[in-house]
């Protein structure tokens, strides 16, 4: 009976950690969570199309500035900011 119940509660307690911690982060990542991601991307978007133009020729304009318009971010004293979040 007692072993019963040691192991409910550590299911329970498991289960509750999860919850609270890395599936609330995974439904609502925090501000530096979404920048860190979307300049994560950047740097494969501007990679591709550097890419592109080494290998076709053609290119849509400087790489950085276009990315960094797709994932709404700017360059401010020296980092990565994004448009959406109020500035530091």
């Amino acid at each position: 009976m007692f072993g019963r119940l040691v192991s409910i509660a550590l299911i329970a307690a498991a289960a509750y950690w999860y919850w609270s911690g890395p599936y609330q982060e995974q439904r609502n990542p925090s501000a530096d969570r979404k920048l860190q991601r979307a300049i994560e991307e950047m740097r494969q978007c501007v990679r591709g199309m550097n890419y592109q133009v080494g290998a076709t020729g053609v290119g849509q304009g400087d790489p950085e500035q276009v990315c960094a318009k797709r994932f709404n971010l700017y360059y401010y004293e020296g980092e990565w900011r994004s448009s959406e979040e109020p500035p530091r």
